[in-house]
């Protein structure tokens, strides 16, 4: 869907100070991104043109093994870069998600886990999304991805007294529907976990994050010493 930010930053506007504040920093990221995007295009065109070019000259062009891995990491590289942009883009407009349109949950999903998926490689968690059934919810779009953030932070060891930082694991994300009500299930395998290994005790720290998990409002579906799974309803929705 095409969003016509210009528009949108002209327009006067009569909110109160959460809503504005939430306006302008999405607006101007909307913006920005817009151009981050032309400018990745620009390059994509530019290295592909190169490749081009690298191609007509044969296997006479000194050096022309290196050039072409070069080219070909830069059009990696702008791949990975646009994905990221795009996202970033639809977080930017997450602020217009007011919670009157429904939208499908797995598409916020592979936003998040797309912007999110660095915070947790940093401590050692691969997050990923899984397969969930089809799932449309009418839920604000910024409180709907501050309550998922808080969850994984959870399972990062964030919210610990302690605040000890996950070392390993994984973490999968998926839209699912738990006696009617529409949300996210969370799989968290801790640090040094082997799925199926029989091991049901869980240890201090899996038991303080399920206990943060509760308290974020998330339901505990499973735990023990491999795996835990949580649900977490989205937050003033309706599927």
């Amino acid at each position: 869907m095409e969003h016509d930010d210009t528009t949108r930053m002209a327009a006067p506007a009569h909110k109160d100070g959460s809503d504005a504040t939430h306006e302008c920093v999405g607006c101007l990221a909307a913006s920005a991104t817009h151009e981050l995007q032309n400018a990745l295009a620009v390059i994509r065109e530019s290295a592909g043109l190169m490749q081009d070019l690298v191609s007509l000259c044969g296997e006479g062009l000194p050096h022309r093994d290196r050039l072409c891995t070069m080219l070909s990491l830069i059009q990696e590289q702008v791949a990975r870069g646009g994905d990221l942009a795009w996202n970033l883009n639809r977080l930017a407009h997450a602020w217009e998600e007011d919670g009157e349109s429904a939208r499908d949950l797995s598409s916020v999903l592979e936003e998040f886990v797309a912007l999110a998926r660095r915070g947790c490689a940093m401590r050692g968690v691969q997050l990923s999304q899984g397969d969930g059934p089809a799932v449309r919810v009418s839920a604000p779009g910024l409180a709907l991805r501050a309550r998922l953030l808080r969850a994984v932070r959870c399972c990062l060891g964030e919210g610990l007294a302690d605040g000890r930082p996950a070392t390993g694991g994984m973490l999968v994300l998926r839209a699912a529907m738990c006696d009617g009500t529409p949300g996210v299930e969370l799989d968290f395998t801790p640090p040094g976990a082997r799925a199926g290994s029989g091991t049901t005790e869980l240890s201090t720290s899996s038991a303080d994050i399920a206990r943060c998990m509760q308290a974020c409002g998330a339901d505990v579906r499973q735990a023990d010493g491999a795996q835990l799974r949580f649900f977490l309803p989205c937050p003033n929705c309706t599927a």
